[in-house]
C-alpha cells in the first residue's frame, strides 16, 4: 500500500523518497490540500502499468479471453510447455495435447 505524504515533505526528501522507491520498492501518493496530484513508484511498476494499458487498449476483449482460459484451465485442458534442448525444437509440440500414458520406449 502506498504511503500518503505531502507535497512539502516529499520537495524536502525527494532523494531519500526515490532510494527507498527503488531500493524497497515502496510506493508514495503525494498530495496537496489533501488531495492526491502525484504518485512515486519504483520504475518496473511503472512499466508494467504502461504495458497493462497497452494490453488493454489493444485488444479490447482480453478480459473475456482471461475468463475463458481460467475456465481450460480449471478443466484440466492446457499444454504444459517445455523449453525445447538447443537445436531439437518441435515447432508442434505447442499445440499438441499432453499425452495421457507415458511414452513407450521402442527396441531394435
Amino acid at each position: 500500500m502506498a504511503q500518503i505524504i505531502s507535497i512539502t515533505h516529499a520537495k524536502q526528501q525527494l532523494l531519500q523518497l526515490a532510494r527507498r522507491t527503488e531500493e524497497l520498492g515502496e510506493s508514495f501518493v503525494i498530495v496537496k490540500d489533501a488531495r492526491p496530484i502525484s504518485a512515486l513508484l519504483p520504475f518496473d511498476e511503472y512499466e508494467s502499468l504502461l504495458e497493462t494499458l497497452d494490453i488493454l487498449e489493444t485488444e479490447p476483449d482480453i478480459a473475456k479471453k482471461l475468463r475463458a482460459t481460467t475456465l481450460e484451465m480449471a478443466k484440466g485442458q492446457f499444454v504444459v510447455w517445455k523449453k525445447p534442448a538447443i537445436g531439437k525444437a518441435d515447432p508442434g509440440a505447442s499445440r499438441r495435447a499432453p499425452s495421457k500414458k507415458a511414452p513407450t520406449l521402442k527396441r531394435k
